[in-house]
């Protein structure tokens, strides 16, 4: 499968890369991988999903995957778009640096992506070191795949909010797509996840503008208009709050 490491970081202890897969790669023949060491990947951009053993873990804008060594897994792709992740693998004869818990999968706020985003721009410069896989605040035990209705509601957003095109899309849609009412869906989904269904929207808007402004983004309105925001000054306010800093201070950091 084509596909470009780049390399963050390595350590005695750590290996931090960066995986990009180009628009249309996809696992020919659906393989089945195993970890050597204990892994864990964080969103960058894209939709997939990992099934381990009976378990389906969704790699969104918000959720962080952890691989076990010996645990099989395969991975489906959500979307024919460029993809990439960044994964920090455990260095072999380090386990007793800490391992993956039986959780394999958390769900980080936004204001956590802004913190790694901010320590992978700095691992990249060489300004600092690797010293695990950093999760920053609020950690969120995700059970979210666990319930078929709750999945296919994760799926329908992650994948309408990674493709912003400025089309609207409600929670209504959204309990449409999981195929139940939506006050079902949103007891089931706060149940299952720990996240109202408006707070999860609105979260993974804001890793996708997190995404875009990493990229350089100049334009604030277009980036609104196509996350669904009513106005420019929505997407900010919505983005201070959640981040602690504005849009524009966001890419300004991030381009440094």
């Amino acid at each position: 499968m084509p596909q470009e490491r780049i390399l963050y970081a390595d350590t005695a202890a750590w290996r931090v890369e960066r995986v990009v897969k180009p628009a249309g790669a996809a696992h020919a023949g659906n393989p089945v991988y195993q970890v050597a060491t204990p892994r864990w990947v964080f969103p960058v951009c894209g939709v997939s999903e990992f099934h381990m053993q009976g378990w389906q873990v969704l790699l969104d804008g918000l959720t962080v995957v952890a691989l076990p060594t010996g645990l099989p897994y395969q991975i489906r792709e959500w979307q024919a778009a460029p993809r990439s992740h960044m994964v920090v693998s455990m260095q072999p004869g380090c386990a007793s640096a800490g391992s993956p818990e039986s959780a394999l999968a958390w769900t980080l706020p936004p204001r956590a992506l802004w913190q790694l985003r901010l320590h992978w721009r700095a691992l990249a410069q060489g300004r600092e070191q690797a010293t695990g896989p950093v999760f920053g605040q609020g950690m969120l035990c995700d059970s979210g795949m666990a319930h078929a209705a709750v999945a296919r509601a994760r799926r329908f957003m992650a994948t309408r909010t990674a493709a912003a095109d400025g089309l609207g899309w409600s929670l209504h849609d959204v309990a449409d797509a999981a195929c139940c009412s939506y006050f079902h869906l949103a007891r089931l989904f706060r149940a299952h996840t720990g996240l109202g269904l408006h707070t999860y929207r609105e979260q993974l808007r804001l890793a996708a503008a997190l995404q875009r402004l990493d990229e350089g983004e100049g334009d604030l309105a277009a980036l609104a208009h196509d996350l669904g925001y009513s106005s420019q000054s929505h997407l900010g306010t919505a983005f201070r709050r959640a981040v602690g800093v504005t849009p524009a201070q966001a890419r300004q950091a991030l381009q440094g």
